[in-house]
C-alpha cells in the first residue's frame, strides 16, 4: 500500500504544513467543543447553530460565483489575480443584496438572539466566500503556510468568543458569534497576502482583459456554480429535512456527530486536497500523466482513515459518553451508522477538484446530481412511507452514499485514462 510514496517528496512536505496547522486547529476545536457542549450547550443550541452555518455555506458557496477555484488553475499569476478581484467584487455585491434581503426577517424578531441569527447571515456569507477566495490564492502562490495560520487563528479566534458567550449564558447565539468571528480573524492572514499582490500586479477592474478573462473562465459559473449549490444546498434540505420528519433534537445530536466525523476530512483530506490541487493543475498544464498522484492520494486516506473511522464504528456511543457526557450518547450512536459514509467521502475528497482541471463539470454534475437525489430520498421514502426512525433512516442513507463515493472514484479513474489516451493520439 504505500509503495512508491516518497517520504522525501516536496508533495508529501506540502501536505505537512498544511497538517501541521489543521492538527493544531482541529486539535483546539475538539478540546472547545468537548467543553462547550459539556457545559455550556445543548441539542437545541447545536441545532440552531447548525442550521445557520448551513444557510451561510449555501449562499456564500455561490457568492463569487466560483471564480476562486479558476484561480490555481489560471496559466498566469497576473490572471489568477484578476480572478481574485473579480471573485471579491462578486461576493460583495452579493452579501449586499443579502444584507437588503435580511432586514425584514431581523425587524419581525421579538427577541435579540433571533433577529441577530438573520442579521450576522450576510457577514457570515461574504467573509466565508473571502476565506474561499484567500485559501485559493494560497494555494496558487504555495503559500500553505498561510492556510495553517489561518486556520488556527479561526480555531483559537472563535473558540474563545463561543467559550465565552456559553459562559454568559448567550445559548446558540453564542455559537453562531463564535463561527462568524472566528473566521473573521482567520481572513487576516489572506487579506495581508491581497495587499501584497495588489501592490505587485496593481490591476484596474474595469478592463477589457479583465472581461475576457471572466468570460475565458464561465464555466465555473455555469457549470461548477449549480454543481457547488446542489451540493450545499443538499445539506440545508437534509437538515430541514431531520428537523422536520424527526426533531429539532435529533438535528442537534445529527450536526454534533456530522462535525466529529468530518473532523479526518478537515485534519488531512483536504490538506492532501489543496496540495493535490496544485500539484495536479501543474502536472496536468504540462501535458503529464496525473494518474500516479491519484492513486498517491487515494493510498494515503485510505491508510489514514482505517483506525479513525474503525474505532468510531465499533465504539462511537461510548466515546461519545466518555468525551461529552451520556447526554451526548444519541450522537454517538449515529455515528456509528454515519462512519463508513464519512470514511468513503474521506477517501475521495481529493477527488472533488478533478472536474476542474479535467474539463469534465458536466459529467461530475450528472453525477453528483445522482448522488444528491439518492440522500433525499434515503431520508424521505423511508420515514414518510415506513415511519423509519433516524437511526434506521441513517443506515439507508449511509449504503446509498458509499456507493456513491464508489461510483465517483471509479468515473474519475476512467476520465483520467481516457484524457492519457486522447494525449497520446496527438
Amino acid at each position: 500500500m504505500i509503495k512508491g510514496i516518497n517520504l522525501k517528496s516536496n508533495f508529501l512536505k506540502s501536505i505537512i504544513v498544511l497538517m501541521s496547522g489543521t492538527l493544531i486547529a482541529q486539535v483546539i476545536n475538539l478540546l472547545l467543543n468537548i467543553i462547550l457542549f459539556k457545559y455550556f450547550y445543548n441539542e437545541i443550541d447545536n441545532a440552531e447553530f447548525g442550521l445557520f452555518a448551513r444557510i451561510v455555506g449555501v449562499i456564500a458557496a455561490v457568492a463569487t460565483a466560483r471564480y476562486e477555484f479558476a484561480m490555481p488553475i489560471a496559466k498566469a499569476d497576473v490572471h489568477s489575480f484578476r480572478l481574485y478581484r473579480i471573485a471579491i467584487r462578486i461576493a460583495f455585491i452579493s452579501s449586499s443584496v443579502t444584507a437588503v434581503v435580511v432586514i425584514i426577517p431581523v425587524l419581525l424578531q421579538e427577541n435579540l438572539s433571533d433577529a441577530l441569527f438573520y442579521g450576522l447571515i450576510p457577514i457570515g456569507m461574504f467573509i466565508t466566500a473571502y476565506y474561499s477566495i484567500g485559501t485559493n490564492w494560497a494555494i496558487r502562490n504555495k503559500q500553505f503556510r498561510s492556510i495553517s495560520l489561518s486556520k488556527v487563528t479561526n480555531s483559537i479566534g472563535g473558540g474563545a468568543i463561543k467559550l465565552s458567550m456559553g459562559w454568559l449564558g448567550a445559548g446558540y447565539i453564542g455559537l453562531i458569534m463564535g463561527m462568524v468571528g472566528g473566521i473573521f480573524l482567520s481572513n487576516m492572514w489572506f487579506f495581508r497576502n491581497y495587499r501584497v499582490a495588489n501592490r505587485q500586479y496593481a490591476v484596474k477592474f474595469r478592463s477589457v482583459r479583465t472581461k475576457l478573462l471572466a468570460k475565458t473562465y464561465q464555466d465555473f459559473p455555469k457549470i461548477n456554480l449549480p454543481h457547488t449549490l446542489m451540493d450545499a444546498g443538499r445539506e440545508l434540505i437534509i437538515a430541514l429535512l431531520i428537523v422536520e420528519l424527526f426533531t429539532k433534537s435529533d438535528f442537534g445530536f445529527y450536526n454534533l456527530s456530522y462535525s466529529m466525523l468530518r473532523m479526518p476530512l478537515m485534519l488531512a483530506g483536504l490538506a492532501i486536497s489543496q496540495v493535490y490541487f496544485q500539484r495536479c493543475s501543474d502536472q496536468f498544464n504540462r501535458g503529464e500523466d496525473i494518474m500516479p498522484l491519484v492513486l498517491k492520494s487515494v493510498k494515503i486516506l485510505t491508510l489514514i482513515s482505517i483506525i479513525p473511522f474503525g474505532l468510531i464504528f465499533f465504539f462511537g456511543d461510548e466515546l461519545f459518553v466518555f468525551v461529552f457526557s451520556e447526554a451526548w450518547r444519541s450522537s454517538g450512536e449515529l455515528s456509528q451508522i454515519m462512519s463508513l459514509w464519512f470514511m468513503f467521502n474521506f477517501i475521495a475528497s481529493p477527488i472533488s477538484f478533478l472536474p476542474l482541471i479535467l474539463g469534465k463539470q458536466k459529467e461530475f454534475f450528472k453525477i453528483a446530481a445522482i448522488g444528491t437525489v439518492a440522500q433525499i430520498l434515503s431520508i424521505l421514502i423511508p420515514a414518510m412511507l415506513f415511519q423509519a426512525d433516524i437511526k434506521t433512516t441513517l443506515w439507508i442513507v449511509t449504503t446509498s452514499q458509499v456507493l456513491y463515493f464508489l461510483l465517483v472514484i471509479f468515473k474519475t479513474f476512467q476520465f483520467i485514462r481516457k484524457a492519457n489516451a486522447q494525449r497520446l493520439k496527438k
